[in-house]
């Protein structure tokens, strides 16, 4: 387990070390962009069934000098069971286009906005046995009803444009400990957005990666530290937008108030 450990170790740091310089093949049309997200995901229990979703994220350049979007996200959970829960929620997004970020290049200008309606479904397998050490596979379905809203240099704000996505996200989650709750885990994803709007240049919108290592600070907190990689579509089959952040996390599931089981 110790060698385990330190090999995940060692792959963190090698892509914390090649994140300004990952991508030096050929350059992508819409840009590359290089990031830091400061992130909350919280789901706060009102019951035993129900908790209230409150999601919040802070997004700047890599240097920390310029701001590039904030986003914020509440909704409501359902607990169906202790592998299942559904979600809908509602999203704010505001974001400011870099020069060469992946929120687009010029003629786009200036800061957008995107309103947007989600439903969720989750369910979690554990494997091998019940317990908190054992190692999760978490399957992620969602919809999302998308309101943008975009500036262009010279025509100043278009009309709000509608349109549909598909995402499905798999995650693994590992356990860095056999007795208990582990205080440490690894968590990996891959998810794909799929376009389902009939008027869309192409069926796939993006595809996006991501790793990183998890510390547990009590029952009902716990802060990650990772990598993502974003690759988004482009017309024509030209090679899109790139995405590459350092992400950290701060997760809950403290209760507004004392929850009876």
């Amino acid at each position: 387990m110790t060698r385990i450990r330190r090999w995940i170790a060692d792959i963190f740091v090698l892509q914390l070390i090649a994140l300004p310089t990952f991508a030096q093949g050929p350059q992508p049309s819409g840009g590359t962009d290089r990031s830091v997200w400061l992130s909350y995901f919280g789901d706060q229990p009102l019951t035993k069934l129900w908790a209230v979703h409150l999601e919040g994220s802070y997004r700047r350049t890599l240097g920390l000098s310029q701001f590039e979007q904030l986003e914020l996200r509440p909704g409501i959970t359902l607990n169906e069971s202790p592998a299942q829960q559904s979600l809908i929620a509602y999203t704010f997004f505001r974001t400011q286009p870099t020069a060469n970020g992946s929120f687009g290049p010029p003629p786009i200008v200036g800061k957008q906005t995107e309103n947007r309606i989600f439903e969720q479904q989750q369910i979690t397998y554990r494997l091998f046995d019940k317990g908190d050490s054992a190692p999760q596979l978490i399957q992620r379905f969602r919809l999302e009803q998308r309101w943008q809203d975009t500036a262009v240099d010279g025509k100043g704000h278009t009309d709000k444009i509608f349109s549909q996505r598909v995402r499905y996200r798999l995650t693994a989650k590992i356990p860095l400990g056999r007795s208990g709750l582990p205080e440490h885990y690894f968590v990996a994803y891959n998810e794909v957005y799929v376009n389902a709007t009939l008027k869309a240049s192409s069926l796939f919108n993006s595809d996006v990666t991501y790793s990183a290592l998890g510390s547990r600070l009590g029952e009902h907190w716990a802060v990650e530290i990772g990598y993502q990689f974003r690759e988004s579509s482009a017309a024509n089959g030209v090679t899109g937008p790139q995405d590459h952040s350092l992400q950290v996390y701060l997760l809950s599931t403290a209760p507004f108030r004392h929850v009876r089981k």
